[in-house]
């Protein structure tokens, strides 16, 4: 059901999803064994698509008030309220500092993004950056998988420490990046 959904989704709504069928488990795990290391208190998850990040996330954090989740697409959102009625799914990633003020949050640990911005403009790509960085505490973690290594040159002007990874096992093969704030 969810890689039906998800590819209507796509066909639907190309520019909002990156992908024609949900993340692999194994870019999954590999995304969530660096938050364990990390024991993350807040996350934030942009892009969340059809759950199966969300669902690895919301095993992670210590409670539902913990974590942010960010769909756009309008089914895609729909769908990830059925399946995690305990949790409030949101809609614009961009609101994400309104959605922080609104829940007495001041900096969050780690932000986890899935977000298409292969197709962002250059400018959204800054406001993303700008927003993500202002946003994540001291020696916080932000995670990013994309199908390119385009943003690498916009993640080194805002991070000191990125490293990037190759996930092949997953349609199409990711590489993650891994970045962590001074």
């Amino acid at each position: 059901m969810d890689k039906v959904l998800f590819l209507k989704s796509f066909l639907r709504s190309p520019l909002q999803v990156a992908s024609i069928i949900p993340s692999s488990p194994f870019l999954v795990k590999h995304i969530t064994s660096h938050i364990n290391e990390r024991k993350p208190r807040i996350v934030a998850e942009l892009g969340a698509g059809t759950g199966v990040l969300t669902k690895a996330l919301d095993g992670k954090c210590p409670s539902i008030e913990s974590l942010l989740v960010f769909e756009n697409e309008e089914n895609l959102n729909r769908h990830l309220q059925e399946q995690f009625p305990h949790l409030r799914i949101y809609t614009d990633a961009f609101n994400l500092p309104e959605v922080m003020q609104e829940r007495n949050i001041e900096h969050l640990d780690c932000i986890v993004s899935a977000l298409p911005v292969s197709w962002f403009s250059a400018q959204q790509i800054e406001q993303l950056l700008d927003m993500v960085h202002s946003h994540l505490k001291p020696g916080g973690d932000f995670i990013m998988f994309q199908f390119s290594l385009q943003m690498r040159k916009h993640l080194k002007r805002k991070f000191n420490h990125i490293s990037i990874q190759y996930v092949p096992l997953n349609f199409l093969p990711a590489f993650v990046y891994f970045c962590h704030k001074q």
